[in-house]
């Protein structure tokens, strides 16, 4: 087929050529739809709303106890709400369990109890409202009952468990803070009596006094060494410092001490370093004053030198004797009685029992407080309703979608077969598969209608035979000249001018494959066209089997074209002109008002013969040719 560019014209013309495929595909799916909106079972939902919030007012040991995991939240409850023990209980609440439960069998080990189970699970859905703690259960059921009384029965089943596990959890903790209290109590008067006991074994009187004066002296000699080392360090480093074998003459030399002879030293040293800035300004470096002042800077420096070293020595020395006290006290220490050192454990056991004791009684009060709040983490917002109508039951919405979805359906099997269709149904489809050019494209004739514009321009043909009328009619050049269906005779026989302008020839036959397809029709109208433009045009009727040229123009069928094929009648004694046609069905008032018809000859077929083909094969039919021709 030819290839082009559609556009929405094309697109419509398609699908009213395809209407009945569109039509009947939209109807049966609408039916089915119907149907099957009528069959369906209806299914009915109810909704519940339950809030879940979380407890944190817990703290302490409570809060260990009571704790939730990092899990435990929004989600989880989701997944909690269809868990095992939940449904297990609605589904006795519902007497959905098999008749064994009653009789207290091992119903988890039976096979409809785990039916029972999953049947119920598969009708209840859960799900969260979006940025809010609450949880939508909803029921879905056969029965608007049915569907209402599953929804409430997971929602305040689901409160109950919530309710259950977290004071259970309370009283746990309160049960084992209770176990914990009696045995620290225990311990608590064990040990008091212990305490007791050895102190009056042992006749103390005040414990650890001898011990805390060890301990005072030792701090204090230990931080006195320490102080000595640090300072000793301090004065080895200033040693250093001034030991240095090419000392700079000008660098000034600062000991923190609290020695008098060694500030009295420094003091010297910063008078003569100042003096000697001031004279470096005014002499040079071999001056014999500059240089007195150094080496008077140089005797300082190894005074001070002097004095730091035996600074060192005695703080060398009362390391010495502070290091012995030390281990004096070390000794004293080990000495102490193993008496006070046991009443000080004995002590320190009774006391860290008695912190725990306090501790143990407070929770105890919390958790007693806690149990009766009666905490309630999930709340019912909404109960579920009985619903009025099954979900998805609309039968309208049902078939208008059915009949949505055939539309569809035929629109696509409209242009599938559209595209499947391999017949020719356009110009350029008859030029690529018959490799010619079409020179003209002829609308059809809608005959009433043309007879009536007739019959307004010339009522008195109103009293004319039907049938004569209805050939008028037909011949739309003549008498409908400014109709669209003669422009486009007048259009094609303006092509076959220019057709013959390329190719020589004054021959034209018109034919078509089969009958009623408008040949004879064409014909007639082209030769109108052809006369009417000054062109001398012969007519000729070579239709042998079904002969019609005669009856637009009201002439007689014989002599014709058989009778000059067989010899019988020379063939100008066949040909009819204006004359003829006017002593038929024409009038004057047709003839003059359209000029040219005298141009026009025809000749009919004459006589039916019993052997059409083979009578237009012969000789005669080309010689026949050649003499009207010429």
């Amino acid at each position: 087929m030819a290839q082009y560019e559609m556009n929405l014209r094309d697109y419509w013309m398609i699908i009213r050529r395809r209407r009945l495929i569109i039509v009947a595909s939209t109807v049966l799916v609408a039916l089915f739809s119907f149907w099957f909106a009528k069959q369906r079972v209806p299914v009915y939902q109810a909704t519940a709303a339950v809030r879940f919030e979380q407890s944190t007012q817990l703290s302490g040991l409570l809060v260990e106890v009571l704790s939730y995991s990092s899990a435990d939240n929004i989600e989880t409850q989701v997944t909690l709400i269809k868990s095992y023990p939940i449904l297990e209980e609605v589904a006795k609440r519902l007497n959905r369990l098999p008749p064994q439960a009653a009789a207290g069998g091992a119903v988890r080990e039976s096979k409809a109890y785990w039916v029972a189970l999953d049947a119920i699970s598969s009708k209840v859905k859960v799900t969260r409202v979006p940025n809010t703690s609450i949880l939508e259960i909803t029921g879905t059921s056969t029965n608007s009952r049915e569907a209402r009384d599953l929804t409430n029965a997971v929602a305040e089943v689901y409160r109950d468990y919530n309710r259950q596990q977290r004071n259970l959890r309370v009283t746990e903790a309160r049960k084992f803070i209770e176990t914990q209290l009696k045995d620290v109590e225990a311990r608590v008067k064990r040990a008091e009596s212990e305490v007791w006991a050895f102190r009056e074994a042992n006749r103390i009187i005040s414990p650890g006094a001898e011990s805390t004066v060890l301990l005072s002296l030792f701090t204090q000699v230990r931080g006195d060494i320490e102080k000595a080392r640090q300072q000793r360090t301090e004065l080895e480093l200033v040693q250093a410092r001034l030991a240095r074998t090419d000392p700079n003459a000008s660098e000034r030399v600062f000991i923190d001490t609290t020695n008098p002879a060694m500030q009295r030293l420094q003091t010297m040293y910063s008078e003569l370093l100042l003096e000697r800035n001031n004279l470096a300004l005014e002499v040079t470096e071999r001056h014999p004053r500059l240089q007195a002042l150094d080496d008077r800077m140089r005797e300082i420096r190894v005074e001070m030198r002097r004095e730091v070293a035996a600074q060192i020595a005695a703080l060398r020395t009362r390391e010495e004797i502070l290091n012995r006290q030390m281990g004096d006290l070390l000794q004293k220490n080990r000495e102490v009685p193993a008496v006070e050192l046991t009443m000080q454990r004995l002590q320190r056991d009774a006391k860290n029992n008695d912190d725990l004791l306090a501790l143990l009684k407070a929770k105890h009060q919390e958790a007693l407080i806690k149990e009766s709040e009666k905490i309630e983490e999930v709340t019912i917002v909404r109960p579920a309703t009985e619903p009025d109508s099954p979900v998805g039951a609309e039968t309208l919405n049902t078939v208008l979608v059915g009949a949505l979805l055939g539309l569809s359906l035929g629109l696509v099997l409209a242009f599938v077969q559209e595209t499947l269709d391999t017949s020719i149904g356009t110009i350029e489809d008859v030029e690529a598969y018959l490799e010619v050019p079409v020179l003209g494209v002829v609308p059809h004739i809608d005959a009433h209608a043309t007879v009536q514009r007739i019959l307004e321009r010339r009522p008195a043909l109103a009293q004319m035979d039907p049938e004569a009328l209805l050939s008028h009619a037909l011949l739309i050049t003549h008498f409908d000249p400014k109709s669209p269906v003669a422009e486009a005779y007048r259009t094609l026989r303006t092509n076959v001018q220019f057709a013959r302008m390329e190719r020589a020839g004054k021959i034209l036959v018109v034919t078509s494959p089969t009958l009623q397809e408008g040949k004879t029709t064409t014909i007639v109208n082209l030769a109108l066209t052809l006369a009417q433009s000054g062109q001398r045009t012969l007519l000729v009727g070579g239709n042998l089997r079904r002969p019609s040229i005669h009856r637009f123009f009201g002439i007689e069928r014989e002599p014709g074209l058989s009778d000059i094929l067989v010899g019988s009648t020379p063939w100008r004694d066949c040909v009819r002109t204006v004359a003829d046609i006017l002593m038929g069905r024409f009038e004057m008032e047709d003839i003059m008002s359209a000029p040219g018809l005298d141009n026009l000859n025809i000749i009919e077929a004459g006589p039916v013969p019993a052997n059409p083909s083979e009578l237009l094969s012969t000789p005669a039919m080309a010689a026949f040719l050649r003499a009207v021709r010429d």
